[in-house]
């Protein structure tokens, strides 16, 4: 295991008390209050599929980006005043801060408390996949994607090392330790890329063997939260962690499914949930699970019909399916939950749905599933191998 993966196990997942976090929101300056309401949430349900975490305060800003610290100078300075009264662990920032921005920040809040740590957005989703990583695989593919995010770090603190070492002599003591951590982390980023390969061969030859015998596939993805897994245990007759936390399916979950209509069984995959935001580097790491998805013959875009916010998440899927360059035709929109969608305009989804075709379902009545299983899901097979 290498030190960064250390650091984030030792601070989140050995602790006996709670962690305490600040949280610390950028907001846009275009934002209204819904807008930042929504954000907040957002990073609060992060927080709380972390685990053993506690939330002890909020600090908005609302503005453009600092260059040196992220947010501005005086907020920096409030943010200080606080902490020397109130015991903070954990300082998460909504956005992606830059490796100087995390380095000065760092900087000026160990001066009162020398154990704090700065994380961003991306720290919190790694911390967040970390715990639900069940196989060698998933830890991969955190770990790349943590080399890639905190890479430019290492270079800014082997930077400020340099310059600060001042001295005769001293800085190319800096310098060369600076050269030492760049080839450290290239040899990381090469150790851990080749043994995804490695393990990404092996599961393409899987996909390709299941094509070679016949076997008929459909993957199930959308925004996190939006009922995937309850589907895919409906389907399955599986009992996989159902729960309000995000990124709680990171391992790709395959299972059968039979249907009638067509006389046969056909392989069922479900596999990480999207979020807003979610790092490019973070889907590419991640393109080795995803293959299960991007590869099966039938997709079913899973949507959560009571969410305000639901056309947003539906253009976030697709542009994420398209940057995975998933055939349009192969998807099928599955509007769920249903039942607690007060004011569902089905005439209208109905048109903006087109060209795809839906479906409306709720994984916990029942209603719809019967259409989803004998009527679309048939079809689209029938449609797919002719």
């Amino acid at each position: 295991m290498n030190r960064s993966s250390i650091a984030y196990n030792d601070s989140m997942k050995t602790v006996t008390q709670p962690t305490r976090i600040l949280f610390v929101y950028l907001a846009n300056p275009k934002f209204g209050k819904y807008e930042i309401e929504r954000g907040v949430t957002e990073l609060w349900n992060l927080v709380e599929s972390l685990g053993n975490a506690s939330v002890m305060d909020l600090f908005i800003q609302k503005g453009s980006e600092h260059i040196a610290t992220y947010i501005g100078p005086g907020k920096a300075a409030e943010i200080s005043e606080y902490l020397k009264t109130n015991p903070i662990d954990f300082i998460i920032f909504n956005g992606h801060l830059k490796p100087t921005q995390k380095f000065t920040l760092t900087k000026i809040y160990w001066n009162i408390n020398p154990n704090i740590r700065i994380w961003d957005r991306v720290d919190l989703i790694l911390a967040i996949f970390e715990r639900h990583a069940h196989t060698r695989e998933a830890t991969l593919q955190i770990e790349l994607a943590r080399m890639r995010h905190t890479g430019p770090s290492i270079y800014g603190m082997g930077l400020v090392l340099s310059r600060q070492g001042g001295g005769v002599g001293t800085r190319g003591i800096g310098e060369t330790n600076t050269e030492l951590m760049k080839r450290h982390w290239k040899r990381e980023i090469k150790r851990v890329t080749d043994v995804l390969y490695k393990l990404t061969k092996n599961r393409q030859s899987a996909i390709d063997n299941r094509k070679t015998k016949g076997i008929t596939t459909v993957s199930i993805v959308g925004y996190t939260n939006a009922g995937k897994t309850s589907l895919f245990n409906l389907f399955t007759h599986k009992k996989n962690q159902v729960e309000h936390a995000l990124f709680v399916t990171l391992d790709s979950a395959v299972g059968k499914m039979f249907l009638p209509k067509l006389g046969k069984s056909v392989l069922v995959s479900d596999t990480i949930g999207f979020i807003r935001d979610l790092p490019p580097d973070l889907i590419d790491a991640f393109r080795s699970t995803l293959l299960e998805s991007i590869h099966a013959d039938v997709m079913l875009h899973v949507i959560d019909a009571a969410d305000p916010d639901m056309m947003e998440k539906i253009d976030l899927v697709d542009t994420i399916l398209d940057e995975l360059k998933v055939q349009k035709e192969k998807i099928i929109r599955v509007y769920n939950k249903i039942d607690i969608a007060e004011s569902f305009n089905r005439e209208k989804i109905s048109a903006e749905s087109l060209p795809y075709p839906h479906v409306f379902i709720s994984s916990v009545t029942y209603q719809g599933i019967d259409t989803l299983m004998t009527t679309v899901l048939p079809h689209a097979f029938t449609k797919e191998s002719g």
